[in-house]
């Protein structure tokens, strides 16, 4: 038993003293999937408007027009990452008679979870109508 513990405490400094510092670190890698929050802006005004996402294994995206996700109008739709380019395409349900509105998003896409330099258009442009960011929250 004397012997266990001994190895115990052995395995505790080695790795103590093999462990990264904090600089050295790897930055941790964040999935694409899982709920997003950020904000949207119009043509070229900073974005201020509340703007969230889930996305879905298998390219499945809901998007809302709010911070909540759960309750904002939503809007359905599929997702990719080319590279470090993040693209959606969703359509938000006629109301009131309308015809539904269909919108395109693009963003640099890296893994630390944030979406930066984000632009979005109507229809199947992703460009042309302003600007977004969002950040990963799980």
């Amino acid at each position: 038993m004397k012997k266990l513990n001994l190895l115990f405490v052995f395995i505790v400094f080695a790795a103590a003293f093999t462990a990264c510092k904090k600089k050295d670190c790897p930055a941790p890698t964040y999935p694409a999937e899982g709920l997003w929050v950020g904000k949207y802006g119009s043509g070229t005004a900073t974005p201020t408007s509340g703007f969230s996402m889930v996305l879905e294994a298998g390219g499945k995206v809901t998007v809302a027009d709010g911070d909540n996700v759960t309750s904002s109008s939503k809007a359905a739709g599929t997702w990719t990452v080319t590279g470090n380019v993040f693209k959606a395409t969703y359509t938000y349900p006629a109301s009131g008679g309308g015809t539904p509105s269909t919108y395109t998003i693009q963003a640099n896409w890296s893994n630390n979870g944030k979406m930066t330099s984000g632009t979005w258009g109507s229809g199947t442009s992703p460009t042309g109508s302003g600007t977004w960011f969002m950040d990963r929250k799980n």
